[in-house]
């Protein structure tokens, strides 16, 4: 537990999330986000499964103090990858009252103190692009912008050739998102809640070509409402192999298979695309996919 003063005021206190109550933490994180780019508000159950299945993690993660006031947090999570200690920061928020204080800083560096503990070697955020305030914040304290990252989206039917290659040359497996990590070319050091471990319950799609050599794969998941009705699929990778000379038909048959039956009314997103992979945006934004948020991918 650390402390610092904010000006002549009382003081501020930074504890680790497993110290505090869920129900602290969920005030830190709604007053934080207050005004944000988009609606984060949450409760004590939504935050709990948060926490679980993007493996953020109590002991890792802190939350500052005024007095007994929670006004800010960091989520944090650890993951080994390629080998190397990977943190992730899961969400940064400050109360509104309490930007431009210091209170974002005190936060970050105690985030970066418990890196070094953990023997942190490689430390990984998405934060909005538009956010200039937090991305100069995290540039102060050692981050610099590696990616961006787009966020895109189609509500409704697709047309009837969504997709359609004129000759189909590969053959498909489905299998779980671990299959994918198999692969030679499959990216690993992307953001973490795009990467295989963070796609409970679901699903991979392996191309292969007639050799049975892998030369694509998606890693996607399917939301289904209490009664059974699929309601969204949300792709979080799709990658053809590098040097292949038909990559953009490998992409837009893995796109087929994964957004599966065109005439369902039902939201189809692409999860923290990279601007780098201009074949797949280009063909999702061609049937009509739009962007609903951009970010960047930070690394220190």
């Amino acid at each position: 537990m650390t402390s610092i003063r904010r000006g002549d005021e009382h003081m501020i206190t930074i504890k680790r999330l497993s110290e505090c109550t869920l129900e602290d933490a969920v005030v830190a994180w709604n007053k934080g986000f207050e005004g944000y780019y988009f609606n984060m508000t949450t409760t004590v159950d939504l935050f709990t499964r948060r926490m679980i299945l993007e493996g953020l993690s109590p002991a890792l993660s802190v939350v500052a103090y005024e007095g007994e006031r929670p006004v800010g947090l960091i989520l944090n999570g650890i993951r080994s990858i390629n080998g190397k200690k990977v943190s992730w920061n899961g969400g940064t928020g400050v109360d509104p009252e309490y930007r431009g204080k210091g209170v974002g800083k005190k936060l970050m560096e105690a985030t970066l103190a418990i890196y070094e503990t953990e023997g942190v070697e490689v430390a990984t955020l998405e934060a909005v692009k538009a956010n200039e305030k937090a991305i100069a914040l995290y540039e102060k304290v050692g981050y610099h912008i590696v990616d961006e990252l787009l966020h895109l989206q189609h509500t409704g039917e697709l047309s009837s050739d969504a997709f359609l290659a004129e000759n189909t040359q590969f053959t498909f497996t489905k299998g779980i998102p671990i299959d994918a990590s198999q692969v030679p070319f499959y990216k690993a050091m992307v953001p973490w809640q795009t990467q295989w471990n963070n796609a409970r319950d679901g699903e991979s799609l392996l191309a292969m070509d007639e050799n049975e050599t892998v030369v694509g794969y998606a890693i996607y998941k399917r939301l289904f409402n209490e009664v059974g009705e699929l309601q969204s699929i949300i792709l979080m990778q799709c990658e053809a192999e590098p040097l292949h000379d038909k990559k953009e038909d490998i992409v837009r048959e893995l796109l087929r298979m994964v957004f599966g039956q065109t005439d369902l009314k039902i939201a189809r997103t692409a999860a923290n695309l990279s601007v780098s992979n201009k074949i797949l945006r280009d063909l999702l934004e061609k049937e009509g996919f739009t962007v609903k948020a951009e970010q960047v991918f930070m690394i220190k």
